[in-house]
């Protein structure tokens, strides 16, 4: 999709994730807040996730340029569920094979996002291998530790 879409669109999805109707998107969205490493403001951006061994699992491309601010260890607050907490995000911009591996179980987790990738999935719900590929080196994986309950 392209930027202008995201730049409409994101004040009202921000705004949903904060709110008392976060239900209506928490299940497959976070925000992510964090601090931008040039400008020292306060910058935040909703993305779609899905939860596996105890990380929020994202893919972003690396076009967007945001999931800069989160190298070197910078932490940043996600909001899931309704609910805030800090973190340290782990980002994968260079390994294709993490990259491709990330693609995969996000893509099969998060179907709906598939589309807007340009992934076809199968009958089975696996995607494309052939998409899966081409994508690998325009896109990043974040990987968001969680709280212990």
């Amino acid at each position: 999709m392209s930027s202008l879409f995201y730049r409409l669109i994101n004040p009202t999805v921000k705004w949903v994730l904060r709110s008392p109707l976060h239900s209506l998107m928490s299940q497959n969205t976070l925000l992510v807040e964090f601090t931008g490493r040039k400008s020292g403001r306060a910058l935040s951006t909703p993305i779609s996730y899905y939860i596996s061994d105890g990380h929020a699992h994202c893919l972003t491309s690396k076009s967007y340029h945001w999931w800069q601010n989160l190298l070197e260890g910078r932490r940043a607050h996600i909001t899931i569920n309704g609910e805030r907490f800090e973190t340290t995000p782990i980002v994968e911009a260079d390994d294709q094979a993490k990259i491709v591996a990330a693609q995969r179980a996000f893509f099969k987790a998060v179907p709906r996002d598939a589309k807007f990738a340009g992934v076809k999935l199968g009958q089975d719900g696996e995607p494309n291998e052939e998409d899966i590929q081409r994508l690998a080196s325009e896109l990043v994986h974040l990987s968001f530790p969680l709280p212990a309950n």
